[in-house]
């Protein structure tokens, strides 16, 4: 039986024109996509399917009752997609939307996956982070992870979210769209990045306000 987390499930959908060129001409598109951390939307088969694939080069692949209680124990943001032409059962204007219950909620596959390992008050580590190599270009992975923010903006016990990745890409996009810095490298050449929440004790200088300044001290 699927567990709900201690805060509420939230909703975000955004609205994508395509173009894909074919033998019989251009042919127009209109997605809805949707980012959903109701635990009860998270498709499993997708997830261990992104796990088999080479795409996810950091994890192994798991069985379904390892994935079960890996969702169950994370506060999971499931990355959605639908014709945009078609009204199936999501509601709201904006960046936002009311989130419905499982029964009525036809989002379209899981085509991305980000998922937070908390206590849901003081601290989080992301990982697992991915958007199909398909629906890639469309600056879904900085929306999910926007996200992300957004949602730990909202913990004001938080006093920081940890990750791991590589590239200079990704630690460019994890440090504007996450508010992330960099900790330095792990032996194995991942970068270590750390977003400080509102709870963030600065040790040796005064916090600024918004606890956004450095920690460095007992981790």
């Amino acid at each position: 039986m699927t567990t709900l987390p201690p805060h509420a499930p939230r909703l975000w959908t955004r609205h994508i024109h395509t173009q894909t060129n074919n033998s019989n001409g251009t042919k127009d598109a209109h997605l809805t996509y949707t980012i959903s951390t109701n635990p009860s939307h998270i498709d499993l088969d997708a997830l261990a399917a992104a796990f088999e694939s080479p795409m996810t080069y950091w994890a192994k692949p798991m069985s379904r009752e390892a994935l079960r209680v890996c969702v169950d124990h994370s506060l999971c943001f499931g990355l959605f997609v639908r014709d945009g032409d078609e009204e199936r059962g999501v509601e709201g204007d904006g960046d936002e939307a009311a989130c419905k219950a499982p029964q009525t909620t036809i989002l379209g596959p899981m085509i991305g996956f980000a998922r937070l390992v908390t206590d849901y008050s003081t601290f989080a580590y992301l990982t697992d982070v991915y958007v199909l190599e398909s629906h890639r270009g469309r600056g879904l992975g900085a929306w999910l992870v926007r996200c992300v923010d957004e949602e730990l903006a909202t913990w004001p016990d938080l006093r920081r979210c940890l990750l791991l990745t590589r590239g200079e890409a990704a630690v460019r996009m994890y440090g504007r769209e996450l508010h992330a810095r960099s900790s330095g490298e792990t032996d194995a050449g991942l970068v270590l990045m750390e977003r400080a929440g509102m709870a963030a004790v600065s040790y040796g200088t005064e916090r600024d306000g918004r606890g956004l300044t450095e920690a460095k001290g007992d981790h």
